[in-house]
C-alpha cells in the first residue's frame, strides 16, 4: 500500500465472545412452524444459521441442535439479522441465513459450547478478519 492510499477501515468486533466455525444440523421453531438449518458459526452468545427459510428480525426462535450424541441441546434466541444470500456461496445457489442472538440456553447448550470452543483450538481471534491480519 502506498502512503497516499487510505487504510481500510477496521470494523470493531461487536460480539462478546469469539465465533467458532462449526456445521451442525439444527431444528428451529417459531410460534407457527418448525424448519431446518445448519450452523455456520457459533459464539457464546449467538450463532449464524444457513437455512432455506428465514424469519424477520425480532422473531423469537427455539433452537435445537441435531447432533450425533442424541442429547437434547436447546437454546432460545432472537433473529438480529437476515441475509438473502450468504457471501461465499460457491454454487451460484441462493443460500439464505440468519444471525441469532441467544437469550436463554440450557445446561446442555453450555456443554455444547464448551465442546465447540475447545475443539477449535487456541487460534487468535484476529484470524476472523478477511485479509488474515
Amino acid at each position: 500500500m502506498s502512503p497516499k492510499e487510505p487504510a481500510s477501515p477496521v470494523v470493531p468486533e461487536r460480539r462478546a465472545s469469539r465465533r467458532n466455525p462449526i456445521q451442525v444440523r439444527m431444528q428451529l421453531a417459531d410460534m407457527v412452524s418448525t424448519f431446518l438449518g445448519r450452523s455456520v458459526d457459533v459464539s457464546r452468545g449467538g450463532l449464524f444459521v444457513a437455512s432455506a427459510e428465514t424469519r424477520r428480525v425480532g422473531t423469537l426462535l427455539r433452537v435445537r441442535v441435531l447432533g450425533p450424541r442424541g442429547e437434547a441441546v436447546f437454546a432460545v434466541g432472537v433473529v438480529v439479522r437476515c441475509f438473502s444470500d450468504l457471501e461465499g456461496s460457491h454454487e451460484g445457489v441462493l443460500s439464505p441465513g440468519m444471525a441469532i442472538a441467544l437469550t436463554s440456553t440450557s445446561e446442555a447448550w453450555d456443554r455444547f459450547w464448551e465442546d465447540v470452543s475447545t475443539t477449535d483450538g487456541d487460534d487468535d481471534e484476529s484470524s476472523d478478519d478477511e485479509d488474515g491480519t
